[in-house]
């Protein structure tokens, strides 16, 4: 009988620790920054964020290519930066996926880029730049289904996106985390700067269907004619999702 009571003791005491080391880890994780701190911090993710591509194609040579250039007004949102203006279909969409790799970082609780476009085939590399560990997760609804798994920082995982269309990225370990991968199916398209800006550069001479998105905002679409060598032009308005 004692025996069976230190044992169970034991585990009972096992138990809290485990328990108060979690509560411990995650306090430490959300301990407030000091002036001096959270100013680095802001910088590290201003300098991620204007290194890391928020588009990755393999752009075959075209001889008199034209473009496709315009401005997307993004309704209600803070700026017009992070929609997706891409050609629905070129010739049979059959392009070779780029050799170089996606970068999705994740930094100050945040993945950085919020929003990559991609080429389908493309490989995305996802580290953890972060002092605490992540888990990256898409949700049942993604085109592309995975997790990673909970790591620590310094680590970099893989992961091949070879179908076209949207996968949110999620975080078990931190809730408020949240990006978009984009895959789509061929090379031309473009992601928008804060003031609403694209061009779809190295487009042959042509018809097609332009469309858009954006995670918060409805899709659009326009027939678009490129002439060889000339840039076409194409505004969308978009505004929310009902």
């Amino acid at each position: 009988m004692k025996k069976y009571l230190i044992s169970g003791m034991l585990a009972i005491s096992c138990i809290a620790f485990s328990y108060n080391s979690c509560v411990w880890a995650q306090a430490e994780e959300k301990k407030a920054l000091t002036a001096e701190e959270a100013a680095e911090a802001t910088k590290k993710l201003e300098d991620a964020q204007q290194k890391l591509k928020k588009t990755v194609k393999n752009l075959p040579k075209v001889d008199n290519a034209g473009s496709i250039t315009g401005v997307v007004i993004c309704q209600k949102m803070r700026n017009n930066a992070d929609a997706i203006v891409f050609i629905e279909k070129v010739g049979d969409n059959k392009f070779p996926p780029p050799t170089e790799h996606a970068v999705i970082d994740q930094l100050n609780l945040t993945y950085v880029p919020r929003v990559v476009a991609m080429q389908k085939g493309t490989t995305v590399d996802f580290p953890n730049s972060d002092a605490v560990r992540h888990n990256v997760f898409s949700p049942p609804t993604a085109a592309l289904q995975f997790n990673l798994g909970t790591y620590p920082t310094g680590v970099v995982k893989e992961v091949l996106f070879d179908v076209a269309g949207e996968t949110p990225l999620l975080c078990n370990v931190h809730s408020e985390m949240a990006g978009f991968a984009v895959s789509l199916e061929n090379p031309y398209f473009a992601v928008t700067d804060k003031d609403g800006n694209y061009t779809i550069e190295g487009v042959p001479p042509g018809k097609y269907v332009v469309k858009t998105w954006h995670e918060k905002l409805k899709e659009l679409s326009q027939e678009v004619t490129v002439e060889a060598g000339k840039a076409a032009k194409a505004d969308f308005d978009l505004k929310r999702r009902r």
